[in-house]
């Protein structure tokens, strides 16, 4: 596929697709009407809770003035809605029953679980998805939480390059018993505008590399698993080379596949999330809960105002 005009509809290399697929792990197949529901799309933007992603959904709902062309559930009876007076978004991919997905607007937001394995899944599909739907100019936008390395709690991390848990930078595909590495950095220009908007907002942010592994525990050197096979100063050793040499400013489990697949259908896309500890002081969190809730919306603050920005241009 080319990028080199503006207005390319994106569409998918794969000479195996045909024209009739069902992407269950989303709830839609090809037969959904996909084009006329979904043409318009211009974001996709994701996150590994499926609550988190309806509240951002909800967020973004009323921030672009509730606009007309999102997906609601089917309203009830006239009364109720009128006495009520509520239009409730409608999670897509129920019937999936693995991720939620909504269309607010041109925007999709949706879950993609937790680990690489769980978003390869579901990125899979939203590129069908948008592949069917012959959408132009689509943007992907990874937003959460990460663990930080010499920041404070609260600082949102925008993505440069991701590396792997064997500090390469690159993402490792294995398919039919071969090993490929693929690139994994991140939009350069979608990710300075997410560090504008972050200034606009006085939203603490930072341009940085991001650690993404495949474990929670181990591969993030951290000592409070169920099994630890490393000492305390081996896991010191490593978090400061990778800060030192590395330039790695948080780690997570999702960039570096994320960044990777986005890449090999060449579309745009970046990385914000927002650190809640200092992996180089402590494993766990330490805040409160209402802390935890107001550094969750930074990232979510961050992407509407990009959003709402282009959609005024």
């Amino acid at each position: 596929m080319s990028t080199s005009k503006a207005t390319d509809t994106f569409k998918l290399e794969n000479p195996y697709l045909t024209m009739k697929d069902h992407m269950y792990h989303i709830g839609i197949s090809t037969t959904d009407n996909l084009k006329e529901r979904f043409s318009d799309v211009k974001f996709v933007c994701m996150g590994g809770k499926k609550e988190r992603m309806r509240s951002f959904a909800e967020l973004l709902y009323d921030q672009l003035g509730k606009p007309k062309n999102s997906e609601l559930e089917s309203e009830g009876s006239e009364a109720e809605n009128c006495h009520h007076h509520v239009h409730r978004l409608q999670n897509i991919s129920s019937s999936g029953g693995r991720y939620s997905m909504f269309k607010v607007g041109p925007i999709i937001s949706a879950s993609h679980g937790i680990g690489m394995a769980s978003l390869s899944v579901v990125l899979h599909e939203l590129f069908k998805l948008i592949h069917f739907a012959e959408c132009k100019n689509v943007k992907f936008i990874r937003l959460g939480t990460c663990g930080g390395l010499g920041l404070e709690a609260g600082t949102v991390v925008v993505t440069k390059q991701s590396y792997n848990g064997m500090l390469e930078d690159c993402f490792k595909q294995v398919s039919c018993g071969k090993e490929t590495r693929y690139d994994s950095h991140t939009d350069p220009g979608l990710s300075s505008e997410l560090l504008a908007h972050a200034e606009k907002l006085g939203i603490k942010a930072i341009s940085g590399n991001t650690l993404g592994t495949n474990d929670f525990f181990e591969e993030q050197g951290r000592l409070d698993g169920a099994l630890c096979n490393f000492t305390n100063e081996e896991k010191m050793a490593f978090l400061k080379k990778a800060h030192d040499q590395f330039g790695i400013k948080n780690i997570e489990m999702e960039s570096t596949c994320f960044a990777a697949l986005c890449n090999r259908v060449h579309v745009k896309c970046a990385v914000a999330c927002v650190a809640v500890l200092n992996r180089l002081l402590h494993d766990d969190i330490t805040d409160d809960g209402h802390m935890l809730t107001e550094w969750e919306l930074q990232p979510q603050r961050l992407v509407v105002s990009l959003i709402k920005h282009h959609m005024s241009l």
